[in-house]
């Protein structure tokens, strides 16, 4: 069977520089190295760290102060960041991308600007981002976008800036932006516009869509806790039911689909999947 691998597909620049990092420092150290919450959206590789004495800690109660400890790819809340930094050796692997959009975010509150980020409220990036503002919104879906502007509609004159998630829905942001602009003309507002969304997973999304045409089926292969893999999956999934979402290959077989009509499919992997897990799909599916 001929497989397709989406171009684009599999770890992003920032997390490739994470594990890069955490990987070296490893290697340098005899030293215990606590990763606070998920380096990255995936239980897999969670598990390869822990084989690797990497333990990931979800709260700081057992990680003694003084300890090395590694601030997830996500970001993390600014006060908090600072409390860490006093209390810990800390290494900071929060993707560069992440890092600009929190620059750019206390840049523009310093300016007094009202901040609207379209994203996932509860997802850890964007609880690091809101700390960086003073006045905020969280947009997570195209219905609270009227209901955004008509509490904000007594604020004539207003500055706004509108910013996304890194790995946020570019169809919800840009719904956000014109209905914000439509506003604005009315209210006398001013808006500015950051497009923060991560040109990669916009990429490997373009790519993927244009390989369904010469592919019988797709694996989008990632972790269901990925926000990344998920949009992913149901972008696909819009344009054909020939898609499947599966974290292993053990997921693969679980399905139970006949593969003898099949003559080509396509494996594209998430920016949390390990390049181990989509080698291990692929392999199989190869030699089938």
């Amino acid at each position: 069977m001929q497989v397709i691998v989406a171009k684009y597909s599999g770890f992003c620049p920032g997390v490739m520089q994470a594990e890069d990092a955490i990987l070296a420092t490893k290697e340098k150290t005899k030293e215990k190295i606590y990763v606070y919450g998920y380096l990255i959206h995936n239980q897999i590789y969670i598990d390869y760290l822990s084989s690797l004495g990497i333990e990931t800690a979800e709260d700081l109660e057992s990680v003694k102060p003084g300890s090395l400890l590694v601030v997830r790819t996500h970001g993390i809340d600014r006060t908090l960041e600072q409390t860490l930094r006093e209390r810990y050796s800390l290494l900071d692997l929060t993707c560069p991308k992440v890092k600009r959009v929190q620059k750019i975010i206390q840049s523009f509150a310093q300016k007094g600007y009202f901040i609207v980020i379209t994203g996932k409220r509860e997802h850890p990036e964007v609880k690091g981002l809101v700390s960086y503002a003073n006045r905020f919104t969280v947009i997570e879906k195209e219905f609270q976008i009227p209901i955004e502007i008509e509490q904000l509609a007594t604020e004539p004159n207003l500055s706004i800036l509108i910013i996304s998630q890194t790995t946020g829905d570019r169809s919800l942001f840009e719904s956000t932006i014109k209905a914000f602009q439509e506003a604005g003309s009315v209210y006398r507002w001013t808006i500015e516009i950051h497009d923060s969304i991560c040109s990669i997973t916009a990429l490997r999304e373009r790519e993927a869509l244009r390989n369904l045409e010469k592919v019988d089926v797709t694996f989008v292969v990632g972790d269901k806790l990925s926000s990344n893999a998920t949009k992913l999956f149901n972008t696909l999934r819009a344009y054909t039911p020939h898609v499947y979402f599966i974290s292993t290959l053990k997921d693969l077989n679980a399905l139970g689909l006949d593969y003898s009509s099949w003559r080509t499919v396509q494996v594209v992997s998430s920016s949390s999947t390990p390049a181990f897990v989509e080698k291990e799909i692929v392999t199989y599916l190869e030699s089938l």
